[in-house]
């Protein structure tokens, strides 16, 4: 259930993404980065025990995002939330 929770949110920021205007291409890059490692991280099995950075970095982008796209924030801190969920 939570996997599929994250899911939903991540097809939700993908749509705001499309609906956003222009984004600086370095912070398009590193959000990109993000997002793959999101998927790749959903396809493993969890490790709970496991400290992984992946939501402080999430946080961080969204920090940057906050004044000039705050849509998107709001679609990552969906992320941020959905992977704490998942032990992430």
């Amino acid at each position: 259930m939570k996997r599929e929770a994250l899911r939903e949110t991540l097809a939700r920021l993908h749509a705001e993404l499309e609906q956003t205007g222009p984004i600086d291409s370095e912070l398009r890059a590193d959000l990109e980065r993000a997002l793959e490692e999101i998927h790749e991280v959903m396809e493993q099995a969890p490790r709970p025990e496991t400290a992984h950075p992946l939501r402080e970095q999430l946080e961080a982008l969204a920090l940057r995002f906050e004044q000039s796209h705050p849509l998107l924030t709001e679609a990552l801190g969906g992320v941020v939330r959905a992977l704490g969920a998942m032990g992430i």
